[in-house]
């Protein structure tokens, strides 16, 4: 099961790279075949100037398996990202998977910010089971080029920031790499826009929404710890057909928040209150991921205020037959390298896990009550297993199965066009 595909499952990133339009990405790889099935950890050292609020940066790691499919994924920036104004020592531990051809790893910058790396280590672990540093051309950025061959490959947006290396800054040695965002021009993103935002108070908390386009409204839920930008591909297009109720869920986003444990029943419960608030009847609703497991707990709870659901990736309860047991593994390791972070951020984010870690907690029979047409979809790779999503799908009198070929999790991302169609033909 493709780790990577955490992202919205176990998610999904606010302010993580895939939810901010403007970043950029340096990568190297190694041939991973001689360290199969072994440990590794990489460690940086990095510092964030921010300009903006969402500036951050973050390291990553992935496993790219024989077969071209991906294995260990996991990226800071995602679920931890790096937002301190001083030097400071992070990594990431995985196991390199046992089929895997290569392992790339690297760093990535987000946003409006002057960001600064060095002293970056890869350790693996060795035949006597002890954690063996492998020695990487320029990981300590002390080579006169940024890019010799064998070092570093800058990915994205590398005309969007002023990549280059500085002898006036530096965690070790006598230089570091320094990328300098301070000239860009972010856009005013959807999540983020003054223009169409609100809050309305519900269940004694703020909620904050944003409304687009007109017609029959349509209510819009992202995933964990992500926000309203998750659906940054989908809202131009849904807007031309519908009136679009995008929603921060509490704790999430611009959201508010009360120190509440978090429950689906409660998200769901909020929507309802917000739904009254509104003056909405009746809505259309597309649930991605934790959003679509909250859309089938209103559709059980809420009946009379949905007219159609989607959902994307979403479960009914949570156990190893619903995901594989590497996510429970990875998510319980992140909980525990997060307690020694006493910022707000990984607090929010410790409960956010503890909400993937224990709910949802509903049956495939209680979905026999749902009384509107419900579009059922996935990944043919997703994080939730094939299973589970038929499972769904069977005890939903009304529902449409789709199991997308070679789809993951993030579909709505990976083929905006074919899920923006699909939904908008679903639900007119």
């Amino acid at each position: 099961m493709k780790l990577l595909f955490l992202l919205y499952f176990i998610i999904h990133v606010k302010c993580g790279a895939q939810e901010s339009n403007i970043w950029g990405n340096a990568s190297r790889f190694i041939n991973a075949k001689s360290y199969a099935g072994k440990k590794f950890r990489i460690e940086a050292a990095v510092k964030v100037i921010s300009i903006n609020k969402n500036a951050s940066a973050g390291i990553w790691a992935r496993v790219y398996k024989t077969n071209n499919k991906l294995g260990f994924s996991k990226s800071m920036s995602q679920f931890n990202p790096i937002k301190s104004r001083e030097w400071k020592v992070y990594s990431i531990t995985g196991k390199i998977d046992k089929d895997a051809s290569y392992l790339s790893f690297g760093i990535n910058y987000i946003e409006q910010g002057i960001f600064y790396f060095d002293d970056f280590k890869l350790f693996i672990e060795n035949d006597a089971g002890t954690m063996e540093v492998i020695s990487l051309v320029n990981g300590d950025f002390e080579e006169d080029s940024m890019q010799s061959k064998h070092s570093w490959w800058y990915d994205k947006n590398k005309n969007l920031y002023n990549i280059s290396l500085t002898t006036t800054d530096f965690f070790s040695g006598k230089q570091s790499c320094k990328v300098d965002g301070t000239e860009l021009r972010v856009p005013r993103q959807y999540g983020d826009n003054d223009s169409c935002g609100k809050y309305a108070t519900v269940n004694g908390i703020k909620i904050y929404y944003e409304e687009y386009g007109g017609g029959e409204p349509l209510l819009l839920l992202h995933g964990n710890s992500m926000s309203i930008n998750s659906f940054h591909l989908q809202i131009p297009e849904l807007a031309k057909y519908f009136h679009v109720y995008a929603v921060d869920t509490r704790g999430h986003g611009k959201s508010g928040d009360d120190g509440k444990t978090y429950t689906y029943d409660l998200f769901a419960n909020d929507m309802n209150a917000l739904l009254d608030q509104l003056g909405l009847d009746s809505v259309n609703i597309i649930g991605w991921s934790d959003g679509g497991n909250t859309g089938l707990i209103m559709a059980m709870e809420y009946p009379k205020k949905i007219k159609k659901l989607v959902t994307m990736g979403a479960v009914i309860f949570i156990d190893t037959t619903v995901v594989a047991g590497e996510v429970f593994k990875s998510l319980h390791q992140e909980q525990k390298e997060l307690r020694s972070d006493s910022s707000l951020d990984a607090a929010g984010r410790i409960r956010r896990i503890e909400l993937l870690l224990t709910e949802p907690n509903h049956t495939f029979q209680n979905l026999k009550i749902i009384k509107c047409p419900v579009l059922v979809m996935a990944g043919e790779n997703d994080i939730v297993k094939e299973e589970h999503t038929k499972g769904i799908a069977a005890n939903i009198p009304k529902s449409t199965l789709l199991i997308v070929a070679k789809a993951t999790h993030e579909l709505p991302w990976e083929n905006a066009a074919f899920f923006n169609k699909t939904v908008i033909g679903f639900l007119k």
